[in-house]
């Protein structure tokens, strides 16, 4: 009785694995976009630049940090946090939504606007990082 081999009967099995753990791996490195992602043109500034610098007021500008705090019903808010300070980000004004992330980090792009006297962005995009 002759004796197969089962690593020579099927050569492409530990290929096939070798590309599927690859593809996990790249899958879980990428950049996530929402909205219309990151405007590389927009200043960034820290969160903190927000609250100090006046002349931010209706200009677009970038931020980062990490989700601090999210709105759990349908991901249309969410509070970022930097090593300065924390901001609110609204997302639902340009009608897009961030699936649950909370302490992940992210890029957000938007206009600093004020709303019942306090400081916040609306976000035009957002990006993990």
């Amino acid at each position: 009785m002759k004796r197969v081999n089962k690593t020579t009967r099927r050569p492409w099995v530990p290929m096939l694995l070798a590309l599927l753990f690859m593809g996990l791996l790249l899958s879980g490195c990428g950049k996530e976009t929402y909205g219309e992602g990151v405007d590389p043109s927009a200043p960034r500034v820290a969160v903190q630049d927000i609250f100090l610098q006046p002349q931010l007021l209706n200009q677009k500008v970038t931020v980062q940090g990490t989700v601090y705090t999210q709105c759990e019903s349908n991901g249309c808010w969410f509070v970022l946090r930097d090593e300065t300070a924390q901001i609110y980000i609204d997302l639902s004004t340009n009608n897009f939504e961030l699936p649950p992330m909370p302490g992940r980090r992210v890029m957000a792009t938007g206009t600093v606007t004020t709303f019942q006297n306090n400081l916040l962005l609306i976000a035009q995009g957002v990006e993990t990082i």
